[in-house]
């Protein structure tokens, strides 16, 4: 009984974590990190080399990097009959939940600074991006030098997620 009590205890304890524990998604485009993490468990990450794009795995300790680009030796090519799905058993998420849920990420850094290649649309839309700059309180810049860079990290967890599925 008390072998029973503790893997509840054991199960239930890892079903908390997994739906507090934080969920992280990072766009680096200075340094090309493209990241996706799950606390401190879970790390996907693109890597971009010269001639291959590779998704780099690490869970618990164990890494895996896979190269997207690699042709496989062996294609295996079944072909499975699609079966269509009625409207009426369609899963379909409506634009308010799909809302709802963009709204329950936490933004932790925000840094864009865009470049259009015609200098007169630049000098037409700084004034409205720093007016936006300062609304928000996020860094958004126009610069004239043809460079388009973004720094963005973002935080969830999957029981906001959850709440804001279900409340809207």
């Amino acid at each position: 009984m008390i072998g029973l009590l503790i893997f509840l205890i054991i199960i239930v304890s890892i079903f908390i974590y997994v739906l507090f524990a934080p969920l992280y998604l990072e766009i680096n485009t200075i340094n090309g990190l493209l990241r996706l993490r799950f606390h401190r468990l879970i790390k996907a990450q693109l890597v971009i080399n010269e001639n291959s794009l590779c998704l780099d795995l690490k869970i618990a300790g164990w890494r895996k990097q896979i190269d997207l680009l690699a042709q496989k030796e062996q294609k295996k090519q079944k072909k499975k009959s699609i079966k269509k799905q009625s409207e009426k058993g369609s899963n379909r998420i409506s634009l308010k939940k799909i809302s709802a849920i963009a709204k329950s990420f936490k933004v932790n850094k925000f840094y864009l600074s865009i470049s259009f290649d015609e200098m007169m649309l630049n000098g037409i839309i700084y004034p409205l991006l720093n007016f936006l700059s300062f609304k928000k309180n996020k860094r958004i810049e126009i610069n004239f030098f043809h460079e388009n860079e973004i720094i963005l990290e973002v935080e969830n967890n999957f029981f906001r997620i959850i709440r804001a599925y279900i409340k809207s």
